[in-house]
């Protein structure tokens, strides 16, 4: 069985982070922001719920991980809280699991975090989108319609998908080229 969360962690590791700032754009339980900090030198990570930080801040505790920034808000206003260059961000779209299904992602927001995002990326860094079409079919489609325009001179995007499960969430892997003219 493919675990689209798994395959994630797999593609940000394929890139040295250990001396880059990352960030999680959608903290949730903790899981990826708790990767991240083990394979970069600082995670900044975000959530408009309080509930999502505090799960983070206790799985982050748990694993006595102290090079974490928690960020109680949208990704949508992360720019002033990142400096100018990142390793690799992550986003997981939709719902906090175990949480509200009424408080989720939304197209507008993300589509202005990532174009607020992108350009911070370094040479060969590393955005990863996991999206559930489940979710928000509707957010899940402006996603990708944003990602699939990115400039192929500047990025690499790729989709990953699972082909024989309907609506099973998948992967967007953007990769911002090296001495790219951003």
């Amino acid at each position: 069985m493919i675990i689209v969360a798994t395959l994630a962690h797999e593609i940000l590791a394929e890139i040295d982070l250990l001396n880059s700032v990352t960030v999680d754009m959608t903290c949730g339980r903790g899981n990826d922001t708790l990767f991240l900090s083990r394979i970069s030198k600082k995670v900044i990570a975000f959530d408009i719920q309080k509930d999502a930080i505090d799960s983070t801040r206790a799985l982050l505790q748990e694993h006595q991980r102290d090079n974490v920034e928690l960020v109680l808000s949208s990704h949508s206003e992360s720019l002033s809280y990142l400096p100018k260059q990142i390793g690799a961000v992550i986003y997981t779209l939709g719902y906090l699991p175990h949480g509200s299904k009424e408080i989720m992602t939304h197209p507008e927001t993300t589509i202005k975090s990532l174009e607020d995002t992108l350009p911070l990326l370094m040479d060969g860094g590393i955005c990863v989108i996991v999206v559930y079409q489940k979710h928000d079919g509707n957010e899940a489609m402006a996603v990708k319609h944003y990602c699939s325009n990115l400039p192929s001179k500047e990025y690499d995007v790729l989709k990953l998908s699972v082909l024989n499960k309907e609506l099973s969430p998948y992967i967007i892997k953007i990769q911002k080229k090296k001495n790219s003219d951003s």
